[in-house]
């Protein structure tokens, strides 16, 4: 399995979208580090890439609409056009061993919780990355489905599923979009039920 390199990551701050990467390989870095402890990660679904997966050669999910954040033009294995908050996804039960979106989830329209669900259905293994407590209220215009997001709303659009692993990424500029992040890891075969079912 190829993961992104540091130097495929300074193409990517060289690029059109070179501002909206400043700061992520401090996240980018700790999920490639992720991936590289587990075995058994054979087949990936990334979804809302961007420019570029983390693996290279996976599967992507994209909207079919155009993504004013662009998708990968190369290292694809398969493109899914499918809006991750419509449910059920078209893909079979554990079709992956790992799922990946790094600052995805909280775009999801209030599905949060749905599409985590068909998260645990379709893989064995997930990686999530989201804004961690950042102070952008709905009244502002900047990143409003950013606002404080922290550990209780996480663990709700997460199921109460008991990450196997959190890592909390200290700001990384001055904008609202440098924020704090968090990563949670989890392998779903190994997790408890659902409190709530």
């Amino acid at each position: 399995m190829e993961l992104m390199t540091k130097e495929d990551f300074t193409l990517l701050l060289n690029s059109t979208l070179g501002k909206y990467y400043e700061g992520r390989w401090a996240y980018f870095e700790e999920v490639i580090k992720l991936i590289e402890t587990e075995t058994g990660i054979n087949k990936v679904l990334e979804i809302g890439p961007a420019f570029q997966t983390i693996v290279k050669n996976c599967d992507i999910m994209v909207k079919p609409e155009e993504d004013a954040w662009g998708k990968p033009d190369k290292y694809v294995a398969t493109e899914l056009q499918h809006d991750a908050t419509v449910i059920p996804w078209p893909i079979k039960d554990k079709s992956y061993d790992l799922i990946i979106a790094l600052q995805v989830w909280e775009h999801l329209d209030d599905k949060q919780k749905e599409a985590f669900g068909e998260v645990i259905r379709t893989s064995k293994m997930a990686i999530l990355s989201l804004p961690y407590k950042w102070d952008c209220p709905v009244d502002n215009a900047n990143y409003p489905e950013h606002h404080m997001i922290d550990e209780k709303i996480i663990e709700e659009w997460s199921l109460h599923h008991k990450p196997k692993k959190i890592i909390h990424i200290p700001r990384t500029g001055d904008r609202v979009s440098k924020g704090p992040r968090i990563i949670y890891f989890w392998k779903f075969e190994q997790s408890s039920k659902s409190r709530n079912g």
